[in-house]
């Protein structure tokens, strides 16, 4: 399928926002002639990654003139190529979200309420983590990596005794 079939199969069939923001994707890419197969499209846009990649510089029209999200925008995608949102991406784009704040990075937070409520979300996301569908098939392979989100958000609370 080339590019301009895709693009016209998303037109008739998707919002105009995700006509718009996978069309800056392939444009992005470069690569108006390449012949897409209908797994390497779903390959691509399967990955979470991408649409931060490729439409972080969009971000202002998708948000502003839109009011929609690349979350929503994944979503939508997922759906028109049958693709199972609950996967490898996002619960690795989760698991690095809640890795990148460390102990260390909540203890420094100087506002109490800013630290309570990202222990929430903390908590929350940790949650949708644990309920995953992806994560609760493939548990050996992230369960390392959840236990110490765990341990690492026990700390914080101890230390500041919220419970």
């Amino acid at each position: 399928m080339t590019q301009e079939n895709f693009l016209e199969q998303i037109q008739n069939n998707c919002s105009d926002i995700l006509y718009i923001s996978t069309k800056h994707i392939l444009q992005k890419l470069a690569t108006k002639s390449i012949v897409f197969s209908e797994e390497e499209n779903k390959k691509f846009f399967a990955n979470y990654k991408n649409y931060h990649l490729y439409l972080n510089d969009f971000a202002g029209i998708i948000y502003g003139k839109h009011a929609s999200s690349i979350n929503a925008l994944y979503i939508e995608m997922c759906h028109f190529l049958e693709i199972e949102i609950d996967n490898e991406y996002t619960l690795e784009h989760a698991l690095i979200k809640l890795e990148k704040q460390t102990p260390q990075l909540l203890m420094q937070l100087t506002d109490k309420d800013i630290q309570e409520q990202t222990i929430v979300y903390f908590d929350e996301k940790l949650l949708e983590i644990l309920g995953s569908i992806y994560y609760n098939t493939n548990p050996n392979q992230y369960n390392k990596r959840v236990k110490n989100l765990q341990d690492n958000i026990l700390l914080v609370k101890n230390a500041l005794q919220i419970s």
